[in-house]
């Protein structure tokens, strides 16, 4: 009986042990800031170089995949964080729940966007996928962070929800419903659990990584956000960040600062920005659209388009993001063709 109670408390012992080892409630350092132990590379090495403890990338498209012994490399629910640095026009990345492939763009998992500013010069794309988003799911098309400045970036995942926040402010927050929808590219944006890797993009994008550690949390946190009930709306909220649609509106009145916080919450799950403008910096050929009492016209907008007109929508003053008229302008800018480029964005 004696040896049979032992065998029994060193079972118990064990489960405890490696219940206790899916999470921690300290910082556990990724890189040790001087070699690449853990972490392995898939394609072009030379597309990343340590310096002065932190990771660089610099070079044609390479992904380095974390494969050490935290985790088994296997992380479900976390917060991670690290520094960065970015040069100007810089493009990287940074994965969540992503396994190691030996070429191409991660295929699965999460990105989570790392750009502050768009390569100077004439170009005819315009990156509104800044840092903060989650990338073509829930876009930020503001960058929350500076160049050639470190900023702290941390993503939390627990359940079905991804929140990222940059120098402790909430950015973006995405949670996944039951059965999301992906373009055919990116069937594999979905959570389960999985690695980290980040990207080096292109030979003139240079951005710095250091200090980069996790926090593990328990496997079975509750999900803390709420996911979008309505398939339809997911779908055109998504489909629109994936082709890289800046969702602004201009007629949003925020009677309070409460209330603005409210609408900034809101702003961040469904990848709207409110926003004031000044119509002064408005291109020359800019039709505002007023849909607050009625919904956008088809027709007036692919005649708008076909002008070289820019469009940018409006709520007219109304104090909240009205949800069904908001479902109504997506579908009619999805039945009128309209691309990225036909929508104004303040700023840029």
């Amino acid at each position: 009986m004696k040896i049979a109670t032992n065998k029994l408390l060193l079972g118990v012992v064990s489960v405890f042990l490696l219940q206790t080892s899916l999470y921690s409630s300290e910082w556990i350092s990724l890189f040790d800031g001087k070699s690449l132990e853990g972490w392995k590379i898939n394609e072009r090495p030379e597309s990343w170089k340590i310096k002065e403890g932190a990771l660089v990338t610099r070079g044609e498209r390479s992904h380095i995949f974390y494969v050490g012994d935290v985790a088994s490399h296997d992380f479900k629910n976390f917060v991670f964080e690290a520094e960065v640095m970015t040069e100007p026009g810089s493009n990287s990345g940074i994965y969540i729940h992503t396994r190691f492939q030996e070429e191409g763009w991660p295929a699965a998992g999460y990105e989570c966007q790392v750009i502050n500013s768009n390569p100077a010069g004439p170009a005819k794309y315009v990156e509104h996928k800044m840092t903060g988003s989650i990338y073509a799911v829930r876009n930020v098309w503001k960058a929350p962070a500076a160049d050639r400045e470190w900023f702290k970036y941390r993503i939390f995942v627990a359940g079905k929800t991804i929140r990222t926040y940059i120098d402790d402010r909430l950015i973006c927050e995405y949670t996944e419903p039951e059965e999301p929808w992906r373009p055919e590219d990116k069937q594999g944006r979905i959570l389960g659990s999985g690695t980290f890797a980040f990207q080096a993009h292109d030979p003139d994008s240079v951005v710095r990584y250091r200090n980069i550690r996790v926090k593990l949390l328990p496997h079975d946190l509750q999900t803390p956000g709420q996911a979008e009930k309505d398939p339809e709306l997911d779908r055109l909220l998504t489909s629109f960040a994936n082709s890289n649609h800046a969702l602004v509106d201009i007629g949003i009145a925020t009677p309070s600062l409460s209330y603005a916080a409210q609408q900034a919450r809101m702003s961040r799950m469904l990848g709207v920005t409110v926003m004031d403008a000044n119509l002064l910096d408005a291109p020359a050929k800019l039709l505002v659209v007023n849909d607050r009492d009625e919904v956008p016209d088809v027709a007036a907008l692919k005649a708008a388009k076909a002008s070289g007109c820019q469009i940018v929508f409006s709520s007219g003053g109304a104090t909240e993001l009205n949800r069904s008229r908001f479902k109504a302008r997506l579908q009619v800018m999805e039945k009128a063709g309209l691309s990225w480029e036909d929508l104004w964005v303040p700023g840029k």
